[in-house]
């Protein structure tokens, strides 16, 4: 039986298809987002929660090769370890030399970031966290820090966001200069399980990365840690590992 929150979603939804070509909202590459976000009337949110009732969305460009973020969040422990990993594992931001940032993507095997050092994600079943781990390349050796996310938590914001997830693809073309969408399909995944998770984890399919900066607007704030949304990334080709199944729309 359909919920009522799916209900309202597939309802909204075709709206949305049969408007056809509609120019983005935003000139960047969240505009696909915000876009159907507003089509839709969903307010934009940053919350752990899903967007509309139990339904969490997502859309992409049809023939884009990026990965999906599935949630952001900062580590859970230890207290400060987004501040520590921009100062110590960071460089220079270039039109801001006094201010440093970290951008770094990794799996469950050593990157190489920016040529110093090897960073990875290691789940530890015993202690049931997911480590960030950094070593240093010239000697081999696993720096004394290293941050976690709780299982709980992890599997805390599955539970809630993983459910149901609406993965919606749209076209995309220029007119005048700007971007245009047309969204014209729908996957709804069901299913989503911590499990599942940490099995892509521990498989290299599940990719973490790091976004960190500086404030650099004047004032209290500046230099102050500024996290662009450092988070947990997906192919779009795996999804259904990470779901029971789906329904198409």
């Amino acid at each position: 039986m359909v919920s009522e929150s799916v209900g309202e979603f597939i309802s909204r939804f075709k709206s949305v298809r049969d408007k056809g070509w509609v120019p983005s909202h935003r000139a960047n590459n969240t505009g696909i987002g915000k876009t159907l976000e507003d089509l839709m009337e969903i307010e934009e949110n940053n919350s752990d929660g899903p967007d509309l009732g139990e339904v969490e969305i997502k859309s992409q460009r049809a023939l884009t090769s990026s990965k999906i973020t599935l949630f952001t969040k900062k580590p859970t422990g230890p207290e400060g370890a987004n501040n520590y990993l921009r100062d110590n594992y960071g460089i220079e931001n270039p039109k801001h030399p006094d201010l440093m940032q970290m951008h770094a993507s990794m799996f469950n095997y050593w990157n190489k970031t920016y040529d110093r050092w090897g960073m990875r994600l290691r789940p530890d079943d015993q202690d049931e966290r997911i480590y960030l781990e950094v070593k240093d390349l010239a000697t081999d050796e696993i720096e004394p820090f290293s941050c976690w996310y709780d299982y709980g938590v992890i599997g805390d914001i599955i539970s809630k966001k993983m459910r149901l997830l609406a993965f919606v693809s749209a076209e995309r073309k220029i007119v005048d200069g700007w971007e245009n969408f047309n969204y014209t399909s729908c996957k709804i995944f069901h299913g989503g399980s911590f499990g599942r998770f940490l099995s892509l984890m521990n498989s290299g399919k599940i990719q973490y990365d790091i976004r960190i900066g500086s404030y650099k607007t004047p004032g209290k704030n500046y230099g102050k840690v500024h996290d662009h949304g450092s988070g947990f990334r997906i192919a779009r080709g795996n999804l259904l590992e990470l779901f029971e199944g789906f329904s198409e729309i």
